[in-house]
């Protein structure tokens, strides 16, 4: 090789060096976070922030999350538009309704179950509340007896605008009024948090933030006074107050007395025990949270152990004079110690055969009827740590009156 091409080849690394090094200078245009607890708890307007929430791509400022949970710090690495950060403020005066208006900010795991978003704004006031002056659709008598005008609360929906960044929505003409609004986010299957504003003269424009999130992996432990395990008993989560929507659950504990729902919805529900059709144990409530801490992209999950003492079971066969076994009997275990009414109904198989897997310790009446048949009543007394029993019954037909 010359000296001549020698010379190119040189001055061409060069100037491929310097062009580098000048690109990877400039500012970076984006950045991707690691997994990690991105956002938990609420931020300054209340919203809440809970799950792997990690903030949208829009205009503005980027917020990006530090150690301290909940607390967020001010980054030049991308834009992220807030509601409640940098917006321009109108001019309220003279409004004679009011405005409310907002981001959405969304958890990255939720961007592919995200359907249509609707925001409902609701006025948290009684329907018959007196003194309204309007015109009555409807009447109710108050606490004192007096007639009150219906008026239905004021109630908007209004979808939220998706685009490129962070979805966005907006309520007009809200009436100003002296009770509070609820705005509450609405998707489908997901977590959609909700504040509550008042819309006055005085405070026309509100201007927040909410945010979906999804649901969270609750499991239940079903366990008895000896921490022993309770298999293949039927669970249903009933969702109760709100917010609305929330679907109903169910599953069948395994081996181990455990059912793992893998997504559950923020809220309170029941939650009910049966075994083949039967009440098993108290109905208990329980409340699920939205998801505080991401492990990896993973969402912690929650649980809760419903301890029910163990009883005793008890099999009974009903038959007719000659042995056979009557189908169709209607068998009731009616609990006679206590003051709150506890009563377990079954019927009897193709053998006349009914088991009642468990009843507490105590006094129980056992009522055994068929139409056709004559009733047969008799008391059953029950020990803790008993083994299991079995009783027997023989029906007869009832005598017939000779003419």
């Amino acid at each position: 090789m010359n000296i001549r091409k020698l010379s190119i080849l040189i001055a061409t690394l060069c100037l491929g060096a310097a062009a580098g090094m000048a690109l990877f200078s400039k500012a970076a245009q984006a950045i991707e976070l690691p997994p990690g607890d991105y956002l938990s708890g609420t931020d300054s307007s209340g919203a809440d922030l809970s799950g792997d929430t990690v903030p949208a791509v829009a205009t503005g400022e980027q917020r990006n999350p530090i150690a301290a949970e909940g607390t967020f710090q001010k980054s030049q690495h991308g834009p992220v538009g807030l509601a409640t950060a940098d917006r321009v403020q109108d001019n309220t005066e003279g409004w004679t309704s009011g405005v409310i208006r907002g981001d959405v900010q969304l958890a990255v795991s939720v961007l592919d179950k995200l359907g249509s978003i609707t925001v409902i704004v609701e006025e948290m006031r009684n329907p018959f509340e007196r003194g309204s002056g309007a015109t009555a659709s409807g009447t109710a008598t108050d606490d004192n007896g007096e007639k009150a005008a219906y008026r239905a609360p004021h109630r908007f929906y209004a979808k939220v605008h998706r685009g490129e960044g962070t979805p966005t929505f907006e309520v007009r003409d809200v009436p100003f009024s002296n009770h509070p609004y609820r705005v509450t986010l609405h998707t489908a299957n997901l977590n959609g948090s909700q504040r509550i504003v008042s819309v006055t003269k005085e405070e026309p424009l509100h201007d927040i933030v909410l945010a979906i999130t999804p649901g969270v992996p609750f499991s239940i432990l079903l366990r008895d006074q000896d921490s022993g395990s309770y298999p293949d008993i039927d669970l249903l989560l009933r969702p109760i107050g709100l917010p609305n929507g929330r679907p109903r659950l169910s599953g069948t504990t395994d081996n181990f007395g455990s059912v793992v729902f893998d997504n559950v919805l923020a809220g309170q529900y029941e939650l009910v025990t049966t075994l083949k059709g039967q009440p098993f144990g108290e109905i208990d409530r329980v409340m699920v949270q939205p998801g505080t801490r991401n492990f990896g992209r993973k969402i912690q999950g929650q649980g809760h152990v419903i301890t029910i003492e163990r009883g005793v079971q008890v099999d009974v066969r009903v038959s007719d004079k000659l042995g056979y076994g009557i189908p169709g009997v209607t068998v009731t275990a009616t609990a006679t110690d206590r003051r709150k009414l506890l009563e377990l109904e079954g019927t009897t198989d193709n053998g006349g055969n009914l088991r009642f897997s468990r009843l507490l310790p105590g006094t129980w009446q056992l009522t055994v009827q068929k139409l056709g048949w004559q009733r047969i009543d008799r008391q059953l007394t029950l020990r803790a740590h008993q083994q299991p029993m079995r009783r027997d019954f023989k029906l007869v037909r009832p005598l017939r009156r000779r003419r």
